[in-house]
C-alpha cells in the first residue's frame, strides 16, 4: 500500500477518501431504505456503478479521470433518491404525515452531501504527478 501511495500527490488521495466515501454512502442508503418504498435501485446501482468505474480508472493508470466518474455517479444518484423521496418530504414539510424526518433521513442527507462536495473537490485537484 506504501507503494502505490509513493509520490501521489494530495488530489489522488482525496480522489480515494471520496471513492470510500461513496461506497459508505450507497450502503447507508440500501440499508436505510431497502424495506421501504422510497428506495431507489437505479440511485444505488448509479452510485455503485460510479465506484465500480473510479476504481477501474484507477487501476487501469487512468487516475486524471477517475474523479470525473465518481462525481457523475454521485450527482445523478443524487437526483434519483430527490425524485424516489420527493413524496415523503413534501409530506412531511406540509404537514400531511406528523411523524417528521426520522434520523435515518439526516445521516442520509450528510453522507449524500458530503460525497458530493468531496467528489466535486476532487475534479479539481490534481490526480497524477506533473512531470
Amino acid at each position: 500500500m506504501k507503494n502505490f501511495l509513493a509520490n501521489k500527490p494530495l488530489g489522488f488521495r482525496v480522489t480515494l477518501v471520496a471513492t470510500a466515501l461513496s461506497l459508505v454512502t450507497a450502503l447507508a442508503y440500501l440499508v436505510i431504505y431497502s424495506s421501504s418504498r422510497y428506495m431507489s435501485w437505479q440511485a444505488f446501482g448509479i452510485m455503485i456503478a460510479g465506484v465500480v468505474l473510479t476504481v477501474a480508472l484507477i487501476a487501469l493508470k487512468q487516475e486524471r479521470f477517475a474523479p470525473s466518474a465518481l462525481l457523475v455517479g454521485d450527482f445523478l444518484s443524487l437526483l434519483f433518491y430527490g425524485y424516489y423521496i420527493y413524496f415523503y418530504v413534501s409530506s412531511v414539510v406540509t404537514g400531511i404525515q406528523f411523524s417528521g424526518f426520522p434520523l435515518e433521513f439526516f445521516v442520509n442527507i450528510v453522507l449524500y452531501a458530503a460525497s458530493l462536495v468531496l467528489s466535486i473537490a476532487c475534479v479539481f485537484m490534481r490526480q497524477t504527478v506533473e512531470e
